[in-house]
């Protein structure tokens, strides 16, 4: 719902841009380069903090290592 809120797709159709996307880290619509909450654990606590933040900022100064997108000027964060 995010990213039809973002008008990256339209209302509804979020199903079918999944299904026609690749979202990984070298697909052509990276989502999660770094694996996410799921991935990377939530501190004692908190609620993920600012993880996504310095994921973002990684990945625009081109210090993302492994995880590096190819287009790396703009990003999206939402949290």
């Amino acid at each position: 719902m995010c990213l039809e809120d973002a008008g990256i797709c339209k209302k509804g159709e979020i199903g079918d841009f999944f299904d026609s996307t690749d979202t990984s880290y070298k697909g052509s619509f990276p989502i999660n380069t770094d694996g996410g909450q799921l991935s990377g654990g939530q501190g004692s606590g908190t609620a993920g903090g600012f993880r996504h933040v310095v994921e973002a900022t990684r990945q625009l100064m081109g210090r993302a290592e492994e995880r590096q997108v190819a287009k790396n000027d703009l990003c999206l964060v939402n949290g």
